[in-house]
């Protein structure tokens, strides 16, 4: 059952009753014993998760194979095209072919990534370089949505992981922040330690998210956007969890997102 609380949340319990007996096999009452199922419930969610996973996993890889394969012919058909026609408007939709079989191949990869993740390769890197070499790779993204970036990253903090997977987190996470913002606001990159652990939060200034999008977001395939593959966030959440740590999404409508990485100071991946 669902125990109400004060502050209009629940909390699921198991509750168990027996009956207690005296001597003469009178009925004294009974005992209730209330069990609180919130890790329980957490465990069990994560483990169909996983389940799911994995089967979309084995499908993702199959199809990718299977696309990869005949989009490498028509990309070189429209290579071979572009390369013969004399007329611009062949060479137009030459081009428009392979910019599209391009993308459909990164999409392709981001499938076989999704299917058959590698494994970490760990050392130690500071915090702040992961930043700055994401601000780097990002800048003119950002400059083209009319968007300004602030970092706030202290020197002293430093990864355990895979330098270049954590630095495909932080590139998904910008990105979809890009995506999110207006023009002319703020994206906000903060690192900083909770317990034992390093965190490093992306902050937009979007219209934010509901509880329905937000329990979705991790889904592979789910997304909001018109030209999102919606394995970004997928991905990334399945590097965090092969560092042992996880991704964590403050958002209400209204009033943007943070979405924060969360990784432990001293994990053996």
């Amino acid at each position: 059952m669902e125990w109400p609380r004060t502050d209009g949340t629940a909390v699921p319990i198991e509750l168990g009753s027996a009956p207690v007996s005296g001597g003469n096999d009178e009925n004294l009452g009974r005992v209730l014993l209330l069990r609180d199922m919130r890790e329980i419930r957490v465990m069990e969610e994560k483990l169909e998760r996983s389940r799911r996973l994995a089967a979309l996993g084995k499908m993702a890889a199959g199809i990718a194979h299977e696309i990869r394969n005949p989009l490498g012919t028509i990309r070189g058909f429209a290579q071979y095209i572009d390369g013969r026609s004399v007329d611009e408007k062949s060479k137009k939709y030459a081009r428009i072919m392979i910019n599209e079989a391009d993308r459909l191949n990164q999409a392709v990869s981001a499938l076989l990534q999704f299917a058959k993740p590698r494994e970490p390769e760990i050392s130690r890197f500071p915090a702040a370089e992961l930043v700055q070499r994401t601000a780097a790779l990002m800048a003119a993204d950002i400059e083209a949505a009319g968007l300004t970036l602030t970092m706030d990253c202290p020197g002293d903090l430093h990864y355990r992981g895979d330098r270049d997977l954590l630095l495909q987190v932080l590139i998904n996470l910008v990105k979809n922040a890009v995506e999110a913002g207006p023009a002319g606001s703020e994206i906000m990159i903060t690192c900083g330690r909770k317990e034992d652990a390093i965190s490093l939060a992306v902050s937009d200034q979007g219209p934010g998210m509901d509880e329905t999008v937000k329990e979705r977001i991790f889904d592979p395939f789910f997304t909001t956007r018109k030209q999102g593959t919606g394995l970004g966030l997928a991905i990334s959440h399945q590097i965090a969890e092969s560092h042992g740590g996880r991704i964590e999404v403050a958002s209400a409508p209204g009033a943007g997102t943070t979405v924060t990485l969360i990784i432990p100071i001293h994990h053996d991946c």
